[in-house]
C-alpha cells in the first residue's frame, strides 16, 4: 500500500509544471504527509521507505515558491540520512533546510536544523565545542517562540554531552542554565527537576565530591519513587550504586543496585504487557473483520486460532521474560559478589592503614616527650632563654604541633571506632572556659588577634557534663579559628537557650573574622584529611580537628553548625543539654598537702629525666623505677602517694607490676602514663587496678591535674 501511493506521488511530481494554482495548494498538503509518512517509517525502521518519502517532500516543496516548505522537507530528508548515519548528508541537508529559513521565523525549521546538526558534532569531544554552538542558537529561537521547556531540555543534553565526555567544567554552566529554565517552565513535569538532579549529581561525582553527588541522586530518587517515574529510577540507581561505592558504603551500594534490576524489571514488563495487547488488539479487529465476511464456523474456528496464537505469543514472552529475569538475577549476584570483595578489601586496607598509623604514632609519642619536656626546661632556664629564646619558642611550638598531629591521628580512629564514652562529672564551667581561652593566648598573640570570652550571666557556674570531651571540641574549634584569622577577632559566646527544671540548654558559639570557608569547600571540611581552604594556601595541620569535633559533638548528643563566607570569617556552634546541680552548687576546693612522694616506672632514660624535672619543679619528691620488677621491690619497703606507671618496659610490664602492687597496697593510686593509645589498653588496666590512663607527652600543667585529681582530692 505505501509502495503504491509512492508512485502515484512520484508521478504527480513529474507533471507539476502543469499544476493550476488549486493543485499546487495540494502541493502543500502532499508535502507535509510524505513529512509525516517520511517520520513514521523512521519510527518503524523502514529506512529505505523513509528516504523515499523524504526525497518526494523535497521534490513536490520545490514546485511551490515557498521556502518555509522547502526547509521543512529539506529537515525531514536530513533527519532520515542522520538516523541511518550517513553524518555528510545530513549536514549538507541541514545546512539547505537553514539557508532556506534565514529570512523566516519558523520554529520548527531553525530549532530542528541547528539541534540536527549539533547532534552530528555531539559524537566526538573535538567538536563538541561546536555542536554546544549549534544547541544554543536553536535555544536562541525557541525562546523567541516561548519554549521554555525545549531551552531547559537543550541546557540538559549541552551538559550530558560534556559530562559524557568528563569534562565537568564545561558541562557545570549549562547545567546552572538548566536550573534558571526550571523556574519558568511547568512545576507539574516532576521528571524535569529528576533530570537536573541526575545532572548535578554526576557533575559532582566527576569532581570527586561523592558526599554532594550523594545528595543530589538522593533528591532524584526522592521524585522519581514520588511520581513513578520507572524508566528514570533505572538510570538513577545505577548511578546511586556507583556513589555509594566511591564512598566504600558498600551494603547501600548492593542495595541500590537491586533496585535497580527491580526497575529493569519492572519496566520490561511494562512493555511486555503492551506488546501482549497489542497482539490482542490486532486479533480482535481482524476476528471482527472476519466474522463479519464468514460463517459462524469459519469464526469459531479463527477465534480458536486466535486464541491458540495469543496463548502461545504470551507464553513466549512469559518465557522470554523469566529467561530476561534470570539473566538480570545473575548479573546482580556476580556485580553483588564484586562489590562484597571491594567491601571487604577497603575494610582490610583501612585497617592496615589504621595499623600503620597507630603504630607510627605509638613510636613517635616517646621521643617527643623527650623533646617538648627538654625544650620546656630550657625555657624554664633563665639563662638559656635569654641567649635562645626565639630558637627555643619555635622549638617547642614546633614540638607541640607535632604532638597535636600524633593525637589527632589517634584520636579520629578512636572516635571512627566508637570507643569514646562519656564521662560526666561535676565541672566549673566558668573556669574551664577562662582556662581553655587563657591558653590559647599564646597563639592568638602570634596571629596578631583578639581572643574574647564572653559568657551570659544566666549561665551557672557549676554543670554536670562531660568536662574533657567538651575542653577538646572547644580548643580544637578556637584554635581553628585562630589559625585562620590574622589581625582579627575570635569570640567565644556562651548563651542560655532554654531553662528547664533541671538542665539547661546552653549554646556555644566560636567565630572569627578570618578567610572563611567557600560554599563547595563546606561540603568536605567533615572528611578526614581535608582542609577547606587549601586553595588559598593557608591550611594548618593535617585536616583532622573537624572531624573529631563533629564526632564528639555528636556522642554528646548535639550536631554542629556551620555558616561562613569567603573574605569574611566563620561561624561554629552547637547546643549542649547541661544537667543543673541543684543541692550542690560548688565544685570542693582543692586541698593542699606538703611532702607528696611520686614514683616514676619508666625504663626510658631520657623520659625519666623529664618527669623527674617536672614532679621536682612542682614542689614534689620524685623516685625512679627502672622497670615493673624494681617498682614492686620498692613499693615493698617505701610508700608512695602516687605512682606514674609505663607499661611496655623490659622484665616486667606495667600491669603486671600493677597487679602486684595492688595485691599489697589496694589504697596507692596508680596512673598509666603511656605512648599507647586509651582504648586499646583501657580494659586491661582496669583489671590490673590501674585508676586512669595518661599519654605521653604529658606538660607540666596536665602534671599537676593529675596530681590534683589523685593524691590531692
Amino acid at each position: 500500500m505505501k509502495k503504491k501511493l509512492l508512485l502515484i506521488l512520484l508521478v504527480c511530481c513529474n507533471n507539476v509544471t502543469v499544476f493550476s494554482q488549486s493543485n499546487l495548494d495540494k502541493v502543500v498538503d502532499s508535502v507535509n504527509v510524505l513529512i509525516v509518512l517520511s517520520k513514521k517509517q523512521n519510527l518503524n525502521g523502514n529506512y529505505k521507505d523513509a528516504l523515499e518519502s523524504a526525497i518526494s517532500a523535497v521534490k513536490f516543496a520545490s514546485a511551490k515558491n515557498d521556502k518555509t516548505l522547502q526547509a521543512k522537507a529539506y529537515v525531514s530528508l536530513a533527519n532520515t540520512y542522520l538516523i541511518i548515519d550517513d553524518a555528510d548528508n545530513a549536514k549538507k541537508y541541514y545546512n539547505i533546510a537553514l539557508n532556506k529559513a534565514k529570512n523566516t521565523d519558523n520554529y520548527f525549521v531553525n530549532v530542528a536544523s541547528l539541534n540536527g546538526l549539533g547532534n552530528i558534532y555531539s559524537i566526538d569531544f573535538s567538536t563538541a565545542d561546536k555542536a554546544a554552538s549549534y544547541f544554543e542558537t536553536s535555544i536562541v529561537h525557541a525562546l523567541k517562540a516561548g519554549k521554555n521547556e525545549y531551552a531547559f531540555l537543550t541546557y540538559f543534553n549541552i551538559a550530558g554531552m560534556y559530562l559524557n565526555f568528563e569534562d565537568a567544567d564545561k558541562a557545570y554552566p549549562y547545567i546552572i542554565k538548566a536550573e534558571k529554565q526550571l523556574t519558568k517552565i511547568d512545576k507539574e513535569k516532576p521528571l524535569n527537576a529528576a533530570l537536573l538532579n541526575l545532572n548535578f549529581a554526576i557533575y559532582y561525582k566527576l569532581k570527586s565530591n561523592y558526599k554532594v553527588a550523594a545528595s543530589y541522586i538522593e533528591k532524584a530518587r526522592v521524585i522519581g519513587e514520588e511520581h513513578k517515574l520507572n524508566r528514570e529510577l533505572i538510570d538513577i540507581y545505577d548511578f546511586k550504586h556507583e556513589i555509594h561505592q566511591e564512598l566504600g558504603e558498600y551494603d547501600l551500594a548492593i542495595e541500590s543496585l537491586k533496585k535497580q534490576y527491580y526497575y529493569k524489571d519492572l519496566n520490561f514488563n511494562a512493555e511486555k504487557n503492551l506488546q501482549i495487547e497489542e497482539v490482542t488488539a490486532n486479533f480482535k479487529v481482524n476476528e471482527f473483520k472476519e466474522a463479519a465476511k464468514a460463517s459462524k464456523l469459519k469464526t469459531n474456528y479463527i477465534i480458536i486460532v486466535g486464541i491458540g496464537c495469543l496463548l502461545f505469543l504470551s507464553t513466549c514472552f512469559l518465557v522470554f521474560y523469566n529467561y530476561k529475569k534470570r539473566l538480570s538475577f545473575v548479573k546482580l549476584e556476580k556485580k553483588n559478589e564484586a562489590l562484597l570483595q571491594a567491601k571487604n578489601e577497603a575494610e582490610r586496607a583501612n585497617r592496615l592503614k589504621s595499623e600503620l598509623l597507630v603504630n607510627i604514632s605509638h613510636e613517635l609519642r616517646t621521643p617527643l616527650y623527650g623533646i617538648v619536656g627538654i625544650t620546656d626546661m630550657l625555657i624554664e632556664n633563665k639563662e638559656a632563654k635569654s641567649n635562645q629564646e626565639q630558637l627555643l619558642n619555635s622549638l617547642k611550638f614546633s614540638g607541640d604541633h607535632l604532638i597535636s598531629v600524633v593525637n589527632n591521628i589517634l584520636r579520629i580512629n578512636e572516635v571512627e571506632s566508637n570507643s569514646v564514652s562519656l564521662e560526666i562529672t561535676k565541672v566549673n564551667l566558668h573556669s574551664l572556659l577562662k582556662n581553655i581561652v587563657s591558653s590559647l593566648n599564646y597563639l592568638a598573640d602570634q596571629q596578631e588577634t583578639q581572643l574574647v570570652l564572653n559568657i551570659s550571666k544566666d549561665i551557672l557556674e557549676v554543670y554536670k557534663i562531660d568536662g574533657a570531651n567538651l575542653s577538646e571540641v572547644l580548643i580544637k574549634l578556637i584554635d581553628n579559628a585562630i589559625k585562620h584569622t590574622k589581625n582579627g577577632v575570635v569570640k567565644v559566646s556562651v548563651d542560655l537557650v532554654k531553662r528547664k527544671e533541671n538542665k539547661d540548654d546552653i549554646e556555644f558559639k566560636v567565630s572569627d573574622t578570618g578567610i572563611g570557608i567557600s560554599k563547595k569547600n563546606l561540603a568536605v571540611i567533615f572528611d578526614n584529611f581535608k582542609q577547606g581552604n587549601s586553595e588559598q594556601n593557608t591550611s594548618y595541620g593535617i585536616g583532622l580537628g573537624l572531624p573529631i569535633v563533629r564526632h564528639l559533638i555528636k556522642i554528646m548528643g548535639s550536631t554542629l553548625s556551620v555558616n561562613s563566607n569567603v573574605g569574611k570569617g566563620s561561624q561554629f556552634s552547637f547546643i549542649l543539654e547541661c544537667e543543673v546541680l541543684k543541692d550542690d552548687l560548688n565544685i570542693e576546693p582543692v586541698q593542699t598537702k606538703k611532702n607528696i612522694n611520686i614514683l616514676v616506672v619508666e625504663d626510658n632514660k631520657i623520659n625519666q629525666l623529664v618527669t623527674s624535672k617536672l614532679i621536682t619543679s612542682l614542689g614534689y619528691t620524685c623516685t625512679i623505677a627502672k622497670n615493673g620488677l624494681e617498682a614492686v621491690k620498692l613499693c615493698n619497703n617505701n610508700v608512695y602517694d602516687l605512682i606514674l606507671m609505663d607499661l611496655n618496659m623490659p622484665f616486667m610490664n606495667g600491669f603486671d607490676a600493677s597487679k602486684a602492687i595492688k595485691a599489697k597496697n589496694n589504697n596507692i593510686p596508680i596512673v598509666a602514663l603511656t605512648a599507647l593509645e586509651i582504648s586499646e589498653v583501657k580494659e586491661r588496666c582496669l583489671k590490673a587496678g590501674i585508676k586512669s590512663i595518661t599519654n605521653k607527652p604529658i606538660s607540666k600543667e596536665g602534671l599537676e591535674e593529675l596530681i590534683q585529681i589523685n593524691v590531692l582530692h
